[in-house]
C-alpha cells in the first residue's frame, strides 16, 4: 500500500506510444495503387471514351453479282463523372496550445498537434472506404452521380431497374436501356442482351459460396480480363474463411506471399485473387455481399489541388466575434469511376 509521501512524489508510469483502436485496410485500393490506377489530375469533369459495340453483325458473306450491304453503328460514348468534395476539420483551443502543443517533452505524453494531423488523415481514409462501400447500404441516393459522396462501388454495379444515371449515362434493366453499362449478372451476360430488351437480374438471389458456384459467377466476366490476376474477388472475412476451408481441404489454393505486408488476407484460386475486406464484416447486410472486380476497369481519381491536402491552422480569434481556437481542414476532391461495369459483378445474398 502506497504511503502518502510515496503517492505525492511518484507519478504514474505511462507509455508514451499510442495504441490505435481504429484502423482500416483495403485490398481494393492497395491494388489500384500498385497498378497506377490512382490518378491525380484536374479538369472540369472526369471523362473517358468507351467503346461498347462490335461490328461483326455488319459483316456479309456474299456470292458474285450479289448487292453488297452497307451500314454503320454508334459504338463510342463518353461517360463523365463529377468531382466530389470532402473535408475534415481539425480544431484545438488556446488551452491546448499553452498546456500541450508548445510544451516541452517532459510535459507532453503525446504531442496533440501531431496526433490530430495523423488522426485526421486516417479519418479521411476511413471516410473514403465508407464511400466506396456505400456506407453498407444498397440504397445509393447519397453515393450516385448527384449525391455529395464519391460514387460508390455498389452504385457502379447494382442492377438498376428503372432509369438512373451512372457517369452521366442513363441505364435501366426494365426498359433495356444501355444494358452494356450495367454490372454483369451471374445468369445473363448483360452486354449480349439487345438494347431495349428487359434483363432479369438474379443479383439478389440467394447462393451459397462454394468453389463451384464461384467459378460459375466468374464466367460472365472472365471474357474481359487480359490476365487472371486482373480479377479480384472481394468478400467479408467470414465468407473468405469459409471458402479457404474448402480450398484448403482440396489443396487447390495458392497463398499470397505479401499477406503479412499488406495486412489483409489474400489467396489465389484458379489464378484469381481472393481477398477479404474487414469493413464488410461490420454489418449483417455487407456480410452477404461478394464483388468480382476487373481491376483494370477502375480508377480512383483525386484532384491535384486537394489530394489529402491540409490547410494551415488559423487562429479564429483574429476574426470578428472570433473565439480562442485554431482551425485547419484536411481536403479531398475526387471520385471513384468504373469504366466498364459489365466487366464486374456484385452479388448481395451470399452465404
Amino acid at each position: 500500500m502506497a504511503t502518502p509521501n510515496l503517492s505525492t512524489v511518484t507519478r504514474d508510469l505511462i507509455n508514451r506510444s499510442m495504441v490505435y483502436e481504429v484502423y482500416r485496410r483495403m485490398a481494393f485500393t492497395d491494388e489500384l495503387v500498385k497498378r497506377d490506377r490512382v490518378i491525380v489530375q484536374g479538369g472540369k469533369t472526369i471523362g473517358r471514351l468507351v467503346d461498347y459495340a462490335e461490328v461483326d453483325d455488319l459483316a456479309q458473306a456474299y456470292s458474285m453479282n450479289e448487292t453488297l450491304t452497307d451500314g454503320e453503328k454508334t459504338m463510342i460514348q463518353e461517360p463523365k463523372f463529377n468531382w466530389k468534395y470532402v473535408q475534415l476539420p481539425l480544431k484545438y483551443g488556446g488551452d491546448m496550445e499553452v498546456q500541450n502543443i508548445n510544451a516541452a517533452k517532459e510535459e507532453q505524453l503525446v504531442n496533440l498537434a501531431e496526433y490530430l494531423s495523423k488522426k485526421s488523415i486516417r479519418g479521411l481514409r476511413i471516410k473514403l472506404e465508407t464511400m466506396i462501400a456505400n456506407a453498407g447500404s444498397t440504397t445509393t441516393t447519397d453515393y450516385n452521380d448527384t449525391g455529395k459522396n464519391f460514387n460508390s462501388m455498389v452504385h457502379a454495379l447494382k442492377h438498376v431497374t428503372t432509369a438512373e444515371n451512372y457517369g452521366g449515362l442513363s441505364r435501366g434493366m426494365t426498359a433495356g436501356t444501355r444494358n452494356w453499362w450495367q454490372g454483369n449478372d451471374s445468369s445473363t451476360i448483360v452486354q449480349t442482351v439487345a438494347e431495349e430488351t428487359t434483363v432479369s437480374s438474379v443479383q439478389g438471389t440467394a447462393m451459397s459460396l462454394t468453389i463451384a458456384n464461384l467459378r460459375s459467377m466468374i464466367i460472365p466476366v472472365q471474357h474481359s480480363i487480359e490476365k487472371k490476376k486482373d480479377l479480384m474477388v472481394v468478400m467479408c472475412p467470414t465468407l473468405f474463411n469459409q471458402l479457404k476451408a474448402e480450398a484448403h481441404a482440396s489443396m487447390m489454393y495458392e497463398g499470397a506471399k505479401d499477406t503479412a505486408d499488406v495486412g489483409f488476407n489474400k489467396m489465389y484460386i484458379d489464378g484469381h485473387q481472393i481477398v477479404d475486406w474487414d469493413y464488410l464484416e461490420t454489418s449483417s447486410t455487407m456480410k452477404t455481399w461478394l464483388f468480382i472486380l476487373n481491376l483494370e476497369t477502375w480508377t480512383l481519381n483525386l484532384s491535384k489541388a486537394r489530394n489529402f491536402k491540409m490547410t494551415p491552422f488559423k487562429w479564429a480569434g483574429e476574426l470578428p466575434n472570433g473565439a480562442d481556437f485554431y482551425l485547419a481542414r484536411l481536403l479531398l476532391a475526387g471520385n471513384l469511376c468504373c469504366w466498364q461495369p459489365n466487366a464486374n459483378l456484385m452479388k448481395t445474398n451470399i452465404s
